[in-house]
């Protein structure tokens, strides 16, 4: 087992689990236990209210990765959807989705966001649909790209001549060619998508406090950092390593199919 697998795995174990386990709650605040050290009863220390910083950074992974693997399930279905129509269509209808997809691509995705969550509201639903539609598009490219590809093997010639539908043409030949391709990709697109909404909560656009989310402690701990830097350095890590996790995992399916 790759080292990525391990990271990734153990980041959702932690996720899962930290709802059943015995942490100390998330949202209590002790004034007398504010910007304290490691010790026996908290042992990452606490925050500026006094709340667990463990207890904080274990479920704080709970609304990043959910939101995120949401919203990159729903941009690989669309970006899988629109990718292999336009493959499929070809012609003016192929261009005209692609330059859709263009424009998309052009658009500052965190500046959208930031517009979205000021100007219609923050809520997780609102959130995760914004997230799937700027990042559906790089997956529709490159689905597209890889798409093209295949549809000119003779083998896609000898399914449209025994009558194949498209449909089945997509399903059993275009997807078990380009799966390596499409899965890299929506990883890939994962940890923008977690870095965005860790971002928006950064700023205060994305989850409301006290919820324990990574961006929202990070963004609180920062004036602390010299008084005491477990509060930030514990999301900041639990953050960085998901991100590397993904990469290290992706990069060793790559190495894997070339080889």
């Amino acid at each position: 087992m790759s080292a990525g697998a391990v990271i990734v795995g153990g980041h959702l174990l932690l996720a899962l689990a930290a709802s059943v386990l015995p942490l100390q709650s998330v949202v209590a605040q002790d004034s007398n236990a504010i910007l304290q050290g490691a010790s026996g009863a908290h042992w990452l220390g606490t925050d500026s209210l006094g709340r667990d910083v463990l207890s904080r950074t274990l479920h704080g992974g709970q609304p990043s990765i959910g939101v995120a693997l949401v919203a990159v399930l729903l941009a690989a279905t669309l970006g899988f959807g629109l990718g292999t129509f336009a493959a499929l269509a070809g012609g003016w209808l192929d261009d005209a989705i692609m330059r859709v997809v263009d424009v998309l691509l052009a658009m500052p995705s965190l500046l959208v966001l930031m517009l979205v969550a000021s100007f219609i509201g923050r809520e997780p639903v609102v959130l995760v649909a914004t997230l799937a539609l700027m990042y559906a598009p790089p997956i529709a490219r490159v689905v597209r790209g890889a798409s093209g590809n295949v549809l000119t093997r003779d083998f896609i010639l000898a399914a449209r001549l025994r009558g194949a539908s498209r449909r089945a043409i997509v399903v059993g030949e275009v997807l078990p060619n380009i799966a390596e391709v499409f899965i890299t990709e929506v990883a890939m697109q994962f940890t923008w998508i977690l870095l965005a909404f860790s971002s928006l909560s950064f700023l205060g656009l994305g989850t409301s406090p006290p919820t324990a989310e990574w961006g929202l402690m990070i963004s609180d701990a920062r004036g602390f950092i010299t008084v005491s830097p477990l509060p930030l350095l514990a999301p900041v890590v639990m953050l960085a390593s998901l991100v590397l996790g993904v990469n290290a995992l992706v990069d060793r399916r790559a190495q894997a199919e070339l080889s």
